[in-house]
């Protein structure tokens, strides 16, 4: 739905719906843009929403940034589709703020996973002002989510020169070190940022996070106590209430708020996931009677895919988990049909309490259906079936073969990354056969993290490869032999799901290649966020 310069009148009684109550300011002052900008940036939606309404709209210009005004708003409360119809509205005008409507339009596509509008709209941003900082960081998203490392890495980089004491860059630079290095990479950066920018709110609140991601609890509470103290004092309520009610549920006794030294744990910490088992260290004996690799039976070409534009919802839908409670997740991807989820049994196990949510923000509770007594597979149904478009074909799942083309989609390190939305990692099948020669697995350059586990592994042509399970312990191998390798990632086999779900391989089909961004559109609603609690 798009909303029109005319219609600010609507929008206000959109948002109350929403749940904004339309508050006049207390020192009722002459209404601004410049005042309503001021009360956007405190977070102060609701006398923002009060001033707007008193602006006269009669000029174009001046109802052109109302409109965009109202997408910043939209935006910041998890909006992104309204938002995006302000922001369209706005770009249609000849105004001042053209760069501001094109940076919005990006802004709310990346947030709906639309990355190759995002990229477009990002560019015009920067075309019409190229210090659009904010533009840059939309491509570095961009680049982080679909698996392009060394993009990210260079714009970041040189953003970080350009910008030294930005808070948005600092913190998107640590999330992607996080991720690409491991989460000491990230709390180095954002410690550095704030012994020079001691004043930045959200780079504490960015740095409490990996430091409860390392079970540093304590330096994460202190660093989160900071934070809520830091917006109160820019006057962003919101944010410092979210702060002390994560930090009250962590810590009701406020003992790790207090710097205490030895403390007993109040209660169970959120965490990211059931440890990922990792693969032997070394080669398992010889089994008496090896399970063969599943063939490829002949069968009747497959019937021409039928491609459905993901939509997704305007806000991703919650769990209906009580904040602080402990959760384990996972990855899976959603299946022909639209009701079962293929994930690893070690995503589940124990589990009694599960939902799913996919790409699109759609969330189903699901159950446990099957798991494998042989593969690190399990089967979970769900009550209702995702929209059409949501599954993968059982006719789209493969063998992989060396040098093929292997991405990974899921939700890794969701406490650093976000769990709105997957991201991509671009590797190569580097050994169609696992540890050991397991002809049930195999070897992938694909990095992959806490939370990929149980992730789809696509080619470009969206076939599914596999899923993800684990990769080598390195630490643990150098340990014991002196010996430096690479990380080594591991995935079941397509062969191994379809005899797992009773399913005989069809002829393969060869569909073109598409681009990462086309591939990430495509399967944004077959890639599942798997949480439960037990």
């Amino acid at each position: 739905m798009f909303f029109t310069r005319k219609t600010v009148g609507l929008a206000v009684g959109i948002l109350a719906l929403s749940g904004i109550a339309l508050a006049a300011p207390e020192s009722k002052p002459i209404p601004s843009m410049e005042l309503a900008r001021s009360l956007i940036d405190a977070e102060q939606f609701e006398q923002a929403v009060a001033v707007l309404k008193q602006l006269d709209a009669s000029d174009a210009n001046t109802s052109a940034q109302i409109d965009l005004l109202f997408g910043r708003i939209y935006l910041a409360i998890g909006k992104p589709a309204k938002a995006l119809g302000f922001f369209e509205e706005a770009s249609f005008a000849s105004m001042d703020g053209e760069a501001e409507a094109y940076l919005g339009l990006a802004e709310a596509d990346l947030a709906l996973g639309d990355l190759a509008k995002a990229r477009r709209n990002a560019a015009l941003a920067l075309k019409s002002d190229p210090d659009l900082i904010a533009a840059h960081l939309v491509l570095a998203r961009a680049d982080q989510r679909i698996g392009k490392a060394a993009e990210a890495a260079a714009r970041l980089r040189q953003l970080q020169r350009d910008r030294e004491n930005s808070e948005d860059v600092a913190i998107i630079l640590a999330r992607f070190l996080a991720q690409q290095d491991g989460p000491t990479a990230g709390i180095a950066e954002l410690e550095r940022f704030v012994r020079q920018v001691p004043t930045s709110a959200g780079a504490y609140d960015a740095l409490g996070q990996l430091l409860w991601a390392t079970g540093r609890k304590v330096d994460a509470v202190q660093a989160r106590d900071t934070a809520r103290q830091l917006y109160l004092d820019r006057g962003q309520t919101g944010r410092s209430e979210a702060m002390a009610a994560w930090i009250k549920a962590v810590d009701p006794q406020g003992k790790w708020k207090a710097q205490e030294a030895t403390v007993e744990e109040p209660v169970k910490p959120i965490q990211p996931e059931l440890q990922r088992p990792t693969p032997p260290k070394e080669a398992p004996p010889p089994k008496a009677q090896p399970r063969p690799p599943v063939e490829a039976a002949p069968a009747l070409p497959p019937p021409p895919r039928k491609v459905t534009q993901a939509v997704a919802l305007a806000q991703p839908e919650p769990f209906p988990f009580a904040p602080g409670s402990p959760i384990m997740t996972g990855s899976g991807v959603v299946l022909e049909g639209g009701r079962q989820i293929i994930t690893n049994r070690h995503v589940v196990e124990g589990i009694t309490t599960l939902y799913v949510r996919n790409g699109t923000g759609h969330v189903r509770k699901a159950r446990i259906a099957k798991v494998s007594n042989e593969d690190d597979l399990a089967l979970l149904e769900i009550e209702k079936p995702f929209p059409e478009g949501a599954v993968t074909p059982i006719s789209d799942i493969v063998q992989p073969t060396a040098g093929r083309a292997a991405i990974v989609m899921g939700y890794p390190l969701i406490s650093l990354l976000g769990d709105e939305q997957p991201a991509l990692t671009e590797g190569i099948v580097a050994k169609a056969a696992g540890l050991g020669n397991d002809p049930n697995t195999f070897q992938m350059t694909t990095k992959i993290n806490k939370g990929n586990s149980g992730g789809p592994v696509f080619d470009k042509r969206g076939h599914l490869l596999g899923v993800a399970v684990g990769k080598t312990d390195t630490a643990g191998i150098y340990q014991k032999s002196g010996t430096l390798m690479e990380d080594m990632n591991i995935g079941i086999k397509g062969g191994r799901i379809l005899a797992f779900l009773g399913k005989t391989a069809a002829a393969e089909s060869a569909p073109p290649e598409m681009s990462l961004e086309d591939l990430y559109q495509q399967m944004l609603p077959r890639a599942v966020l798997i949480v439960g609690q037990k």
